[in-house]
């Protein structure tokens, strides 16, 4: 094989590695937006703890086959952009999309959830699920509540329990 050649295997065998450590992927097409665009897209990647990378087709392509996603190689077409995460899947679609609803010349093509590739309505329903903070956030809000209840409901009788026999006591205090 000739340099070339070695270089591209090892890009396309690192790339699918990292895609196949990632949680959530989200591949866009960035053609018409300016440098400060790309700037600052790249600025709220990186505060947001992602990676973004503009990688060429052919190497996107031969890591998706790589790693058996070749359904979305439909989508990969024309200048790409990777978007990655490692933590929670839903940053990257979330991230993108905000970004696109001002930036109309930044659009998802496709992404990858959790190993499995998504078009861009899939990714665009998953930008809309709260982050996994968030959904444990409301679980132990939703576990809390029950309790909560419990706890008034037995000190309410307790209460009554109190009120009852002060009563009494009352009531044979003036019967003396």
């Amino acid at each position: 094989m000739r340099k070339a050649q070695l270089k591209k295997a090892e890009e396309v065998k690192a790339l699918a590695e990292k895609f196949m450590k990632a949680q959530g992927i989200v591949f866009t097409s960035f053609s018409g937006l300016t440098v400060e665009d790309t700037t600052d897209f790249r600025k709220k990647v990186s505060k947001a703890g992602l990676e973004y990378k503009v990688i060429k087709n052919n190497i996107i392509l031969r890591a998706l086959k790589e790693i058996k996603l070749e359904e979305l190689h439909k989508y990969i077409d024309g200048p790409t952009g990777v978007v990655i995460s490692f933590k929670d899947p839903t940053v990257t679609a979330r991230l993108v999309k905000e970004f696109s609803k001002t930036h109309k010349n930044l659009a998802i093509r496709a992404g990858v959830v959790e190993g499995k590739g998504v078009g861009p309505a899939e990714v665009t329903i998953i930008a809309d699920i709260p982050s996994r903070e968030i959904l444990l956030g409301r679980v132990a809000g939703g576990m809390k509540a029950p309790l909560y209840k419990l706890v008034y409901v037995l000190s309410a009788n307790l209460q009554k329990l109190v009120g009852t026999l002060d009563a009494i006591k009352k009531q044979k205090e003036n019967t003396k």
